[in-house]
């Protein structure tokens, strides 16, 4: 048959024939937990009742697409609440916040509604709880992630102590023997956690913590579909930002179980040449993370393999926060 005889069907069929073929295998559950839908609503609904600019202090959730849409909407994203101008309105993120950032709000005479995950406000409501018993507070994440900063803002009248690892538990300038209590970031590794909280165990003789776990039920089914799919996989891609704390923990827990793991924005971002050219990939998504990111990412593999998809997990997420009364 000659070139000029080939049909379009017949030439996409060669074309198809020329690719690898590669298994993706998706984890569920991924992306959108109820405490970021509350957060993107929050700010959706300032909009339909107030009307552009609806200003918002810092990223109400961790991920660039899901501000750029917001953005395009009417939203203004500002880092401080001096560059918002007196009586607008602002919607503080999913993360939480101090106290004394809701006070400067009123002083500013801003219409202020906080979008802060009902989980997080679990977290600070047992801080000040342990902070009217007088214990010292030992917070167990990361040093400047924005919920830690909120969070540390709910303690004024005694120590409180952020520990990232064992090393920094071992290094508490705080006595064995005085009142302690830990409350955990909401999006910290489940299996770091407990590694600390047993040695905090161990150094004091007088610890409490949460009746139930602070770390999130998001973040939990999440680490643990990745860590199912990663043992099958040839190589894993994490789809969210690095400045994300769920979508790093997601890379973490995977590198922990596959030798190739990539954490993506979207399809712009993948190393290519570090995916195998057969197997199995595995696909996850933060909670923060939008499922059109994953679906990009699907589209950008179509283009490069033969790809036949299966979905693996069966944990189902009932969890719905009801959505922000606007005054």
């Amino acid at each position: 048959m000659r070139a000029d005889e080939i049909t379009p069907a017949s030439d996409a069929s060669l074309l198809l024939a020329d690719k690898p073929e590669i298994r993706v295998i998706l984890a569920a559950p991924r992306g959108f937990c109820a405490g970021v839908r509350r957060a993107i609503d929050a700010v959706r609904d300032a909009l339909a009742k107030h009307g552009a600019p609806v200003f918002v202090r810092r990223a109400i959730v961790h991920n660039l697409e899901v501000v750029r849409s917001l953005e395009a909407e009417g939203a203004i994203f500002v880092e401080e609440l001096d560059e918002i101008p007196p009586g607008a309105v602002v919607v503080f993120s999913a993360h939480g916040v101090a106290p004394a950032i809701a006070a400067d709000a009123r002083r500013r005479d801003l219409t202020a509604y906080d979008a802060v995950c009902p989980l997080v406000a679990k977290v600070h409501r047992e801080v000040e709880r342990h902070q009217r018993h007088g214990r010292q507070i030992i917070l167990i994440g990361h040093k400047g992630h924005p919920e830690i900063e909120g969070t540390l803002g709910h303690v004024s009248s005694v120590g409180a102590h952020v520990v990232n690892s064992l090393q920094e538990v071992e290094a508490l300038p705080v006595g064995r023997d005085e009142p302690a209590a830990y409350a955990v970031q909401t999006t910290y590794s489940v299996d770091d956690a407990h590694a600390i909280v047993e040695a905090l165990r161990e150094r004091f003789a007088d610890l409490e913590g949460p009746a139930s776990s602070d770390i999130c039920y998001a973040t939990t089914n999440r680490q643990a579909a990745v860590r199912e799919v990663a043992i099958r996989s040839d190589a894993i891609i994490v789809v969210g930002e690095h400045f994300s704390s769920n979508a790093c923990r997601l890379a973490e827990v995977a590198g922990a179980h596959c030798g190739e793991v990539q954490l993506v924005a979207g399809p712009d971002d993948i190393d290519w040449e570090c995916l195998p050219a057969s197997g199995v990939i595995g696909i996850t998504a933060a909670a923060s993370t939008p499922e059109s990111s994953v679906q990009a990412i699907l589209s950008a593999l179509a283009g490069r393999y033969r790809i036949s998809v299966e979905q693996t997990g069966s944990e189902k997420e009932t969890t719905v926060f009801k959505r922000m009364a606007l005054a």
